[in-house]
């Protein structure tokens, strides 16, 4: 009994470090972190902090920009210096529909060409405080020695709608006579707006179902895009439509105006500009600082491993 014993516990250290190895150890997996930026330093600083519990663990570089080439390759390139043999991508965007997405997974090589027109390229001149855009010319896949893992932007995750049905919990006195107005920058093509909105409803209905659980529920939510980089015409539109959300909200009861941002940096500022002279509940906080965030990171990168478990798995 005591050989058979033994011979099963040669067996299953044997698998473990079969399974461990395929897993790949932590120092052998770097996180790319890509995330707007601002010329905010307390929007930068909101999202440094968010992703500073992965550092115990892995090798993290965040490149700032929207799918900014010029930032993203020094990026990868210091995690390659590092030894890494893959990379998890960490997109800190609230919504998947846009063409900042696309262009990152064409640089990063998961599509063949690009879907959009090149996005201009943001460069930061924090010293005198300044931003300068770079239209990028005959943009090209990055360079990069590690396997890249790419993954999911905030969309309507449940960590997401967690802290926006405390922001609202935050405003909120009667939920049935209250309607809560999901708010978010949006992008240019109708088709992503619609789809962009629609994620905004899932978020809705999360925070419907998590309410229920006090025995009550908000009487309305809406969800809405103000465009801001779209045409006049597009921009005026939604300006119109939101306050008319607004007034109609208050007109059957409370409105409470929730803004779908990562962090602040002064958009949200806009927000209340457009609703000079109209009544609702407003608090401004956006999904950062919030200790969800650092979970959805962490998440990701959990993600990011078991893709990169199974793909050693299968070779």
């Amino acid at each position: 009994m005591h050989f058979r014993s033994l011979l099963f516990g040669l067996f299953f250290t044997l698998l473990f470090i079969n399974n461990t190895s395929a897993f790949q150890s932590n120092s052998e997996v770097g996180v790319l972190v890509l995330a707007h930026g601002s010329m905010d330093k307390t929007w930068n600083l909101a999202i440094e902090e968010a992703v500073e519990p992965v550092r115990d663990q892995h090798p993290v570089e965040i490149a700032w920009g929207m799918a900014n080439a010029l930032n993203m390759q020094p990026a990868l390139e210091k995690l390659d210096a590092k030894g890494v043999g893959h990379i998890v991508v960490v997109q800190l965007f609230v919504s998947s529909y846009s063409p900042i997405i696309r262009q990152n997974e064409y640089l990063l090589g998961f599509r063949d060409s690009l879907a959009d027109a090149p996005m201009p390229m943001m460069i930061h001149d924090m010293k005198n405080k300044r931003m300068t855009m770079k239209m990028p010319e005959n943009l090209q896949p990055l360079n990069v020695n590690a396997k890249i893992v790419i993954t999911d932007p905030l969309d309507d995750h449940d960590l997401v709608a967690e802290i926006l049905h405390e922001r609202i919990q935050a405003l909120s006195e009667q939920p049935e006579n209250e309607t809560v107005l999901l708010v978010a920058h949006g992008p240019n093509q109708e088709a992503d707006n619609d789809k962009w909105v629609a994620t905004l409803e899932n978020l809705g209905q999360k925070i419907q179902r998590l309410q229920s659980t006090n025995g009550t529920m908000y009487s309305n939510m809406v969800s809405l895009t103000v465009r801001d980089d779209a045409d006049e015409e597009i921009h005026e539109k939604a300006r119109l439509a939101f306050r008319a959300q607004v007034q109609k909200a208050d007109d059957e009861g409370t409105a409470i105006v929730i803004p779908v941002l990562l962090a602040s940096g002064g958009v949200e500022k806009k927000y209340v500009q457009r609703l000079e002279g109209l009544n609702y509940k407003w608090s401004g906080e956006t999904l950062l600082p919030h200790v969800n965030i650092q979970h959805f990171i962490k998440k990701r990168v959990e993600e990011g491993l078991s893709e990169i478990n199974q793909r050693s798995s299968v070779n």
